[in-house]
């Protein structure tokens, strides 16, 4: 089931003041996404994109139906594009917090030294689970990602094609936070673009992640 989705086309951008520049959910369930006055709006692969320069952000607030469940399954799924080589400091593209004051979340880093992902959650127990992809995403093109993550598994997609699979052995903290794209909490951010992001409540099949990219 499709939570939210943001197109960031020039039609859902709402707002002509730097400081209150939002990009609305064109599902309709009223969740703007406010964006830092830094962040450009550019092409996509197809559409429009959100771009990013090392640490301004959009930011998406919490809200009832993005309050993401582990029991039924759950998914977020973009289009990202890389601008730089590797910094040596981890650069954050998307961050959901678990709850106000509460250090721990769902993000997406790129490593320090490579152009791969890691895709953090934290289990019930208080560790971290990390979905790292074997796949090293190219510069200055755009890639599908799609992250889901059912009862027993995070799987992580590129390109529509299943690059990792990682076991759960614990019950995940569902993250009900803010959600941060571009740079998280912390100011760790990327150079880059995101695009089309939609968030899932429930798990897509291989299938579904394949049409999303543009295999099916």
């Amino acid at each position: 089931m499709l939570a939210a989705h943001w197109t960031f086309e020039e039609d859902t951008i709402r707002g002509t003041d730097p400081l209150d520049r939002r990009a609305l959910d064109v599902t309709g369930g009223g969740l703007p996404a406010l964006l830092d006055p830094a962040v450009d709006l550019v092409p996509a692969r197809t559409g429009r994109a959100l771009s990013f320069h090392g640490g301004d952000r959009a930011v998406i607030p919490a809200a009832p139906q993005l309050e993401l469940d582990q029991l039924f399954g759950f998914g977020v799924a973009f289009l990202l594009r890389l601008g730089e080589p590797p910094t040596g400091t981890w650069r954050g593209a998307l961050y959901k917090s678990v709850g106000p004051g509460d250090a721990r979340g769902m993000g997406c880093w790129l490593y320090p030294d490579e152009q791969r992902l890691r895709f953090q959650l934290f289990t019930a127990r208080g560790g971290a689970t990390y979905a790292d992809t074997a796949s090293r995403l190219p510069e200055d093109r755009w890639v599908h990602v799609a992250v889901i993550v059912d009862p027993e598994e995070i799987y992580v997609y590129l390109d529509g094609e299943l690059d990792r699979a990682v076991r759960l052995d614990r019950p995940v903290v569902s993250p009900s936070g803010q959600t941060y794209l571009g740079s998280d909490p912390n100011g760790l951010g990327f150079v880059g673009g995101i695009a089309d992001l939609r968030v899932y409540s429930a798990a897509l099949t291989g299938e579904a992640v394949a049409v999303l990219a543009g295999l099916g």
